[in-house]
């Protein structure tokens, strides 16, 4: 919202439930934010929000990747995930046409198979998760290319950077263990490899295809990976981490992860190709600067968190 708010843009934010850690987000942008409260998957709901506002570009990146809570409730992810893609797309098309859409997959959609992933591979879904992301994935591939929405889609490597208080994330939750002093838990057996893609990065890959949208229509349906081509191991990520925290520990391994995949690489020539993109941070900055900003947030007793982020 930051970027589209210093390009002079009319923000609409829909939120489903404004509790404090979006106000964190939302706090420094809500007076030049409207936001409406609803569920994406509300088709009512987002009727009005088409009735009352000229939409010109529609980012949807609704539902985290929290694994364990999809695990738990795999239908709300199915409905926040490619239920709402549909209702949106197909609002698209018979209220606003000329609306672009650019569609937040994931690099899970391509599941187990030949590293690296490229956009000619197959969706290969197992998790829950990526049975949804593939879903929606599938659904903006179908709205472009048979109706003619302008719509594209992003499979970006794991995203990170400041602000994002999924702890069950693995950069989130070891940058909170250094800032408490505290040796890093690890969810996996620390041998599963990882791409990556910094929230800024990921904001710049957002607004690029939202504007080659807007003069290309061969683009519509497309789907596109993004990220810095480096399959990098959990135990090397966590090494990362600790030396920028200026922290020394031994990560406790507690190998509890279910049904994921454990290696995944993309190849991002497409978009280099078609989009011309290339990374304006880079992994090392983002880490670097993704480590500063952790420290200096949870270390702050006057930001006055909630516990369920500091704890």
């Amino acid at each position: 919202m930051r970027r589209l708010l210093e390009q002079d843009a009319k923000v609409i934010a829909l939120v489903r439930n404004p509790d404090r850690q979006s106000q964190l987000v939302l706090e420094s942008l809500v007076e030049r934010t409207t936001v409406e409260q609803g569920a994406i998957d509300d088709a009512s709901f987002l009727e009005r929000v088409f009735q009352h506002h000229r939409i010109d570009v529609f980012f949807h990146a609704a539902y985290g990747a929290d694994v364990n809570q999809v695990l738990r409730e795999p239908v709300e992810c199915f409905r926040s995930s490619a239920l709402s893609t549909w209702i949106v797309l197909d609002l698209i098309r018979r209220r606003q046409p000329s609306c672009i859409a650019v569609v937040s997959s994931s690099d899970k959609v391509y599941g187990s198979q030949d590293l690296p992933y490229r956009e000619t591979s197959g969706l290969a879904p197992t998790h829950p998760y990526e049975v949804a992301k593939a879903s929606q994935d599938l659904a903006a591939q179908s709205f472009g290319r048979v109706y003619g929405v302008p719509v594209a889609v992003t499979r970006c490597g794991n995203y990170f950077g400041p602000y994002d208080f999924n702890f069950t994330r693995l950069i989130p939750c070891v940058c909170r263990s250094l800032a408490a002093g505290e040796a890093p838990r690890l969810r996996s057996d620390g041998r599963f490899t990882r791409d990556f893609l910094y929230i800024e990065d990921a904001v710049d890959v957002q607004l690029l295809l939202a504007e080659r949208l807007a003069a290309d229509p061969s683009l519509y349906g497309e789907a596109f990976n993004f990220s810095y081509g480096e399959q990098i191991e959990v135990f090397e990520i966590v090494r990362r981490l600790m030396f920028l925290a200026g922290v020394d520990a031994q990560p406790v391994v507690e190998n509890t992860v279910q049904a994921e995949i454990r290696h995944m690489h993309l190849s991002s020539e497409k978009a280099e190709r078609l989009l011309h993109w290339t990374p304006r941070v880079g992994f090392s900055e983002g880490l670097k600067r993704t480590v500063d900003w952790y420290l200096t947030f949870l270390r702050c007793p006057q930001k006055g968190l909630p516990a369920e982020i500091v704890a």
